[in-house]
């Protein structure tokens, strides 16, 4: 067989390098900012629309739309589309939710391991977050680890959340590490992973749930089941990590960092802020 140029073979590379990247860079920018919410967030000045609390076949809204966007994105996203064998694409972009819509849904709702229902609730727009995970503001998602859960993906936590359901799950990437310091200390004390509730939107807006948390630098972690010993570690382990800036919590234990600010409303999570 003939040998190749070289530069010809380099720019084959660099060819199928772009185009990877631009069908990832095509999906993540359908997400910026822009994924179907669901919930009634009409005192949300930056969504500034009543969302359902899912959407179904034949239904007609504007964040339909922008549901079929991400679906046709991630179908689009790499080996995805072998995934769609016999199933017919989405080509209309309007908000009408129609049969493609629903069928190219249960395809994901399948790959992500949810209900393949078709019908987009929060439980499909918070996979779909996971699945974009990017940020316009650069924010990276919370996901489970083995030293916490998120509790925004767990079903309870879903249901809790049964007004505006928004995926209060991004963080920057300096509070990311500090999350996972501050629980993997706290892991290795109890053995007990930590509840983290809210961060901030994906993109940063405004939430009519917080007055905070639009900056990807706060963070509510869960003190259910904690006992009063446990809350003071978690709470000498937060001051002593030099990215934590705040620790808003209902009793000081003791302690007195002046980085806790003792808050009466804040007797069931802690509320974390980072300098970055």
């Amino acid at each position: 067989m003939r040998r190749m140029n070289k530069k010809f073979v380099t720019a084959l590379a660099l060819t199928a390098a772009m185009s990877v990247s631009m069908v990832s860079g095509a999906f993540a920018a359908a997400g910026h900012a822009n994924v179907a919410a669901v919930g009634t967030a009409s005192s949300n000045s930056f969504y500034g629309v009543s969302y359902q609390s899912s959407y179904s076949l034949g239904q007609t809204h504007s964040q339909i739309a922008v549901l079929k966007n991400n679906l046709r994105a991630w179908r689009a996203y790499g080996s995805n589309e072998s995934l769609f064998t016999g199933v017919a694409p989405i080509t209309s972009t309007n908000g009408t939710f129609d049969q493609a819509t629903k069928d190219n849904l249960i395809v994901f709702q399948r790959n992500k391991g949810l209900t393949a229902d078709g019908i987009y609730g929060a439980a499909s727009r918070n996979a779909m977050h996971g699945a974009i995970g990017s940020s316009p503001r650069g924010y990276v998602r919370i996901k489970n680890t083995t030293h916490y859960t998120n509790y925004n993906d767990t079903a309870t936590g879903l249901s809790n959340d049964g007004t505006y359901k928004l995926d209060h799950s991004f963080v920057t990437a300096s509070t990311k590490t500090t999350l996972d310091q501050i629980a993997a200390s706290f892991y290795g004390t109890y053995a007990k992973k930590l509840e983290i509730n809210d961060a901030s939107l994906i993109d940063g807006a405004d939430t009519p749930e917080h007055s905070s948390h639009q900056d990807g630098k706060s963070v509510d972690i869960r003190n259910y089941g904690m006992t009063a010993a446990q809350e003071k570690k978690l709470l000498e382990i937060a001051v002593a990590n030099p990215n934590v800036s705040q620790v808003l919590f209902y009793t000081k234990h003791g302690l007195t960092s002046s980085k806790i600010v003792v808050r009466s409303d804040h007797a069931d999570h802690f509320h974390l802020s980072t300098v970055n």
